[in-house]
């Protein structure tokens, strides 16, 4: 049976996206609601919409007819003609061309929606988690940027009967990584790079408060699988794998596997479409040897490994 606490459990969020029926991302048939906003960035993400808070609008150039529809509803076209009809840094993501273009070449990418509006999506495929032992995962951007809706969404799940999960990138406060973990089944956590510079340096963002965070994460969540985008040339050194496995193996508690995501370039046309050129150009992807070297060494330490999450 549903309850009816959704409405009262946690503020409005914004959500770029509701993916259903997934098999990733934890056990069963899933559905993955994807948070907008991320306090790191990543030059390799592959959700380049995820990053600000705020609405975007993607523009596909090959659906393009150039009609004009587009700049003459734009409250902000006299700053965007110059680069029209690619999107700029100062548009409001308003959503007034999205609405004019038949064509299809822009989508707006972010909405607020409150706990009730995700669960109803959410709990349309209930008879799907109950067979498969499946559930909802709340990913990004990072959940727990806007930690108490996604508590509240969390909570409002748990209270249906559904298993819950959270990817993230621990880089939060305390206070919201504890009320988030509170109405979490498994923790996907990830872990990029143990210098913190290097950190640092890809990411914008140094790695002390995520190593602290995923501490404390492996000592209080139920169950907790350890992430790591593997970026040649970023992190993929054994020096670095090496250490990764010994803080996975020293410092944290009961994690259950570590899952490999070994680089792909699906980032490169979102950002395109948001007007921006791809930081890491044409960077190749590992070779199928050097990601068994990197499965090796971890599996050498005792760790279970998957690759590709």
């Amino acid at each position: 049976m549903e309850t009816d606490t959704a409405d009262a459990a946690g503020k409005n969020g914004v959500i770029f996206d509701i993916q259903r029926f997934s098999l990733h991302d934890g056990p069963g048939i899933r559905t993955l609601v994807f948070m907008k906003g991320c306090p790191l960035r990543c030059l390799w993400c592959s959700n380049p919409e995820s990053q600000s808070r705020n609405p975007q609008v993607l523009f596909y150039e090959e659906k393009c007819i150039g009609c004009g529809a587009c700049y003459e509803v734009c409250p902000r076209r006299g700053s965007l003609l110059e680069d029209w009809p690619v999107p700029r840094e100062d548009c409001t993501g308003c959503g007034c061309c999205v609405e004019v273009c038949f064509a299809g070449a822009r989508e707006l990418s972010g909405r607020v929606v409150s706990v009730r509006e995700v669960l109803d999506v959410v709990l349309r495929d209930r008879t799907f988690y109950e067979q498969s032992e499946g559930g909802v995962t709340v990913g990004g951007g990072e959940p727990l940027l806007q930690y108490e809706f996604t508590a509240g969404l969390l909570r409002a799940c748990r209270e249906n009967g559904l298993h819950t999960a959270v990817e993230t990138c621990g880089f939060a406060g305390k206070n919201a990584l504890e009320t988030v973990l509170q109405h979490t089944d498994l923790l996907l956590f990830d872990l990029k790079h143990m210098d913190t510079e290097v950190h640092k340096r890809y990411t914008g963002a140094g790695n002390e408060r995520i190593l602290e965070n995923a501490r404390f994460a492996s000592k209080t969540v139920r169950k907790m699988v350890i992430r790591m985008p593997l970026i040649p040339g970023v992190n993929s050194d054994e020096t670095n794998i090496e250490a990764l496995a010994g803080f996975i193996k020293n410092e944290l508690e009961g994690v259950e596997r570590v899952d490999i995501l070994p680089y792909h370039t699906m980032g490169a046309s979102k950002i395109t479409r948001l007007g921006g050129e791809y930081p890491l150009g044409d960077l190749e992807p590992l070779t199928q040897e050097r990601i068994d070297r990197t499965t090796g060494i971890l599996k050498s330490r005792g760790l279970k490994v998957t690759v590709g999450g």
